[in-house]
């Protein structure tokens, strides 16, 4: 059984480097294949040794083509804009190094922590299951709050503009785990990916030294991203970049890259442990395991391979975009945004068919609205967040 879960394991780390650095290719899609799997007999902890490496694995990867090409996986769409400005000054790979920092904290910091956890958590979410959808109101607005002056109407605008596109795509006859992504890659990637094709955007000569960041920030912003990735795992439709805006208030973009990947990581992981502590999965992927029936024993294996996992991530990730970032220096990035553009566009016909990507074209243009407007680009998670309020409210459409 041992041989078998390190055979799973590592390939669970392979897809997790195809799902990471791919645009368009998530965890999601590869786990709709565990049905398959098991009718061949494969043994069920194998299968959640592979799902956990290939979860892990992802997270971090997917930094590279979100900060170095503006095509985000859900959970990173926010990464973009800090990562991107650091790119732009000479630091992309210091932008990507922060938030491998940030995951690899997290999973150190749910382990030495996870006793506490697993004691906490049920009594939390008894508490706060009642008043989820007031949670959420209170989300977006100290979201509105947080613009000045005029920008608190745009943001409210591109929430409702956001959230009515997402009541709309629940009667869009698109398989449910596969319709976040031309909603997502229209809102967070094709816009960004068009206004670097209009501006020929140029990579600038990329620094030798890294960008500078103190060891108290960097456990600061650990500590306080996992918790709100902790947070988060509680209220549907609040992912990884909107509580990386709270966790990372007065501070900077080297804090929010530290955040963001430390509230991803925590998210991912802690979803599995939630099946067992809450009942409830808390990702697409950690649902696909609800078979095996998460307990203490199988919480570890999961601790255990997070951990392994995270290392080899760690270390791949950072040697790639050593040399992605070489390799870009060599190239038109136009041309290289260009041809991204048109293989995202591609996959989604190939995945949703032309309605995706009309619904891609659609949230694209929002989110040309809220580049050229100047308003957070938060507010359009509005396209998960209203629906689901509503939807607590007895309000489905």
């Amino acid at each position: 059984m041992l041989i078998s879960i390190l055979i799973f394991t590592l390939i669970g780390i392979g897809v997790g480097i195809v799902t990471g650095l791919i645009p368009g290719i998530h965890p999601n899609s590869i786990v709709l294949s565990i049905p398959i799997m098991l009718s061949f007999g494969i043994e069920p902890l194998s299968l959640l040794s592979m799902v956990t490496a290939m979860a892990v694995v992802s997270v971090v990867m997917d930094y590279i083509p979100s900060i170095l090409l503006g095509a985000p996986e859900e959970g990173n769409e926010l990464s973009i804009l800090p990562g991107h400005r650091m790119l732009m000054h000479g630091y992309g790979y210091s932008a990507i190094k922060l938030t491998v920092v940030g995951g690899v904290g997290a999973i150190i910091t749910l382990t030495l922590f996870l006793p506490l956890i697993i004691f906490l958590l049920p009594i939390i979410y008894s508490v706060i299951n009642p008043i989820i959808p007031f949670l959420l109101i209170a989300v977006v607005a100290v979201m509105i709050a947080m613009e000045s002056g005029r920008k608190k109407i745009l943001g409210l605008l591109c929430f409702v503009l956001a959230g009515i596109i997402g009541i709309l795509s629940n009667k869009i006859p698109i398989n449910n785990t596969l319709i976040l992504f031309p909603m997502l890659s229209g809102l967070f990637g094709m816009s960004i990916l068009l206004t670097q094709i209009k501006e020929k955007t140029s990579i600038p000569e990329q620094k030798k030294e890294e960008i500078n960041i103190n060891n108290r920030d960097i456990g600061n912003s650990i500590l306080t991203g996992s918790l709100f990735g902790i947070i988060s795992g509680f209220l549907p439709g609040v992912g990884s970049s909107q509580m990386a805006v709270f966790s990372s208030l007065k501070k900077d973009e080297k804090s929010f890259l530290v955040s963001i990947g430390a509230i991803t990581m925590a998210n991912i992981v802690l979803s599995f442990f939630t099946i067992w502590l809450i009942g409830h999965a808390r990702s697409g992927v950690a649902k696909s395991i609800e078979f095996v029936g998460i307990n203490l024993n199988t919480s570890m294996i999961i601790l255990a391979i997070s951990l392994i996992s995270v290392g080899v991530a760690a270390f791949l990730t950072l040697r790639i975009a050593k040399h992605f970032i070489s390799f870009m220096k060599k190239i038109n990035y136009s041309r290289l945004n260009l041809f991204v553009l048109i293989f995202l566009n591609v996959i989604i016909i190939i995945m949703t068919g032309p309605i995706g990507l009309l619904l891609s074209w659609l949230c694209c243009c929002l989110g040309l609205f809220s580049n050229f407007s100047g308003a957070r680009r938060s507010h359009m998670m509005g396209v998960l967040i209203l629906p689901t309020i509503l939807f607590y409210f007895g309000m489905t459409f």
